[in-house]
């Protein structure tokens, strides 16, 4: 054994990580290092914190291990990403993905990096070769993308539907969702709502939209507490917001068997499930029965493939009658827009000017502020045939990522566009956000996954979004939001309808003037951003819920009534 190996075993093994690569040093500068050495100063560096350092000793270890390669590279994908080093990762993932028999990790790993560098003409024939592994009905195949991933490519609500990869946990049961609903409980006056969320600060997307119903709940009829799993980071950037939402009972130092005891302390009716199949979602907590009544709402676009859900909240465009199918969820439907809306916390500042933002003061500009994973190549040749036809329109676009910059200008210099006329925007605070999103002249939507809280903050600004109709939940917010603005002119048939409106527009500027005029109007009077007159449809939602359930019936499909001004219990 080599003169202070024992020294660095024995720090590993007390957890004196520094230490142990100290020990190590001397060790690994030899050419013949151990590829056990490599791999235990990386494995140093992950328990210090130190990603990019963790993935240079991996994918130094896998050309040592030729026999675990493949593992060792995916390690050090999955750490350069965490790194945010992610043409490196890329590069090492790609090997993984393609170094031996089909990998589900190095398969999820190698498609979730082609779309966050835009590697759009890779991930769209990956994407075909996936589907075709579904459509063949090959397990595997459903169980490599997050259901949050596989919305981002995939239109097709009955593949949706049926995957089985859930990184918040394991599936319900049959027999856990009938232990959950035969519990004992005892309703009280006041309708008692948990709201369950890791998103609980003014400054996240969720809030923004949600923040006003907390505040507009009728509290004579209903008792709201928000079940908060936050973490710091997040919670450092609050702006005082938050204080105002109600009760918030903080779970997130309990473990699932702690915070489901700490929640049914509650005795909460109905609780409302803010994540699905998004980020750090506590699955496996919802899987053990918080309440009654279960509900799905806002957070993930689909059907909660896994989360013992009794219903999922949508209205009649997101989630027609064709969707049932494909939901083990009941769909509750509301009148006008699923999507809630805080009019009221808003910022609405001045206009920013285009020379302060470095975009052409004469040029037709064409905005998406999408995430970078919602473009897909269908998306980037939808906008690069409007660019084509009218010479003076540029794109602007948020993207951070240097190395996605250039694949993505690479791209669409392929189909036309040159590289001068797209312009890449850098993440913002909200109020600098929506004052620049006023700078545009039109935005076009992403397929199949639309824009969501992006597309109401654009309608918000004034700027209208051209979408057009879609196939499954993500696909057709945009035309949900649409509608309840007032504005369903911008809905396109299809993806060719989209083209023709967004040059016909460019061409008509008395024409798209009158639109924005007419969206300026409506954005105060329309339902979209009436966040009353949402928190009682919501809020008669959650009594119809409730009223099944204490007449001893199952879920059902609920349609909620429109009500009247002002927004009384009478339906119109």
């Amino acid at each position: 054994m080599p003169k202070g190996l024992p020294d660095a075993i024995n720090a590993y093994k007390a957890g004196r990580y520094q230490q142990c690569l100290a020990r190590l040093l001397p060790l690994l500068g030899k050419a013949s290092a151990d590829a056990k050495l490599v791999l235990m100063a990386a494995q140093c560096h992950v328990k210090l914190g130190n990603s990019e350092k963790a993935a240079d000793f991996y994918a130094r270890a896998a050309n040592l291990d030729s026999a675990n390669a493949r593992m060792l590279r995916l390690l050090a994908a999955r750490s350069y990403r965490l790194a945010r080093r992610r043409a490196p990762a890329l590069m090492l993932a790609r090997q993984a993905a393609r170094g031996g028999p089909f990998d589900l990790e190095a398969e999820h790993t190698y498609r979730g990096l082609l779309r966050e560098l835009l590697c759009l003409e890779e991930c769209e024939a990956e994407d075909m070769r996936m589907l075709e592994r579904m459509k063949s009905g090959e397990a595997a195949a459903f169980a490599v993308d997050d259901p949050h991933d596989h919305i981002m490519w995939c239109d097709d609500e009955s593949l949706n539907a049926r995957i089985t990869r859930m990184p918040g946990g394991t599936a319900f049961t049959p027999q856990s969702r009938v232990a959950r609903r035969t519990m004992p409980h005892r309703f009280a006056d006041k309708i008692r709502i948990g709201y369950l969320s890791n998103d609980v600060c003014d400054q996240h997307a969720t809030m923004r939209l949600l923040q006003g119903v907390l505040m507009a709940h009728d509290r004579e009829k209903f008792d709201i507490t928000v079940f908060c799993y936050t973490d710091d980071g997040v919670l450092s950037v609050d702006q005082g917001m938050r204080q105002h939402y109600g009760t918030i009972v903080p779970i997130r130092t309990l473990d699932d068997e702690q915070a489901a005891e700490a929640i049914r302390e509650h005795g909460i009716d109905i609780l409302v499930d803010l994540k699905g199949h998004t980020k750090d979602a506590r699955i496996n907590l919802v899987n053990r029965g918080l309440a009654p009544i279960q509900v799905a709402y806002l957070g993930f676009p689909g059907c909660g493939t896994g989360i013992d859900c009794d219903y999922v909240i949508g209205d009649g465009i997101v989630t027609p009658d064709t969707s049932k199918p494909y939901y083990h969820e009941k769909l509750c439907r509301l009148p006008d827009c699923y999507q809630a809306n805080d009019r009221e916390h808003r910022a609405l500042p001045p206009a920013a000017s285009r020379e302060g933002l470095g975009l052409p003061q004469d040029a037709f500009v064409i905005a998406s502020f999408n995430a970078v994973r919602k473009i897909s190549a269908r998306t980037a040749r939808l906008w690069a045939r409007i660019l084509v036809a009218i010479p003076d329109a540029i794109l602007w676009m948020m993207c951070d990522d240097v190395d996605a910059q250039a694949n993505f200008s690479a791209y669409m210099a392929g189909q036309g566009v040159a590289t001068d006329r797209i312009h890449y925007a850098r993440r913002a605070d909200y109020p600098a956000h929506v004052a620049r999103l006023q700078a545009a002249d039109i935005a076009v939507d992403t397929f199949p996954t639309n824009g969501h809280t992006t597309t109401s903050d654009k309608l918000w600004a004034g700027l209208p979004v051209l979408t057009c109709k879609g196939h499954n939940f993500t696909s057709r917010v945009s035309e949900s939001l649409l509608n309840a603005v007032g504005m369903a002119e911008l809905v396109a048939e299809d993806e060719d309808g989209v083209v023709e409106l967004g040059i016909a527009l460019a061409r008509d500027r008395d024409r798209l003037a009158d639109i924005r005029a007419r969206l300026a109007a409506n954005r105060l009077v329309e339902p979209l951003f009436d966040t009353e007159r949402f928190t009682r449809h919501l809020e008669r939602a959650y009594e119809m819920m409730v009223e099944r359930e204490k007449q001893g019936l199952e879920p059902d499909h609920i349609d909620v009534p429109r009500l009247e001004a002002p927004w009384t219990s009478t339906p119109a």
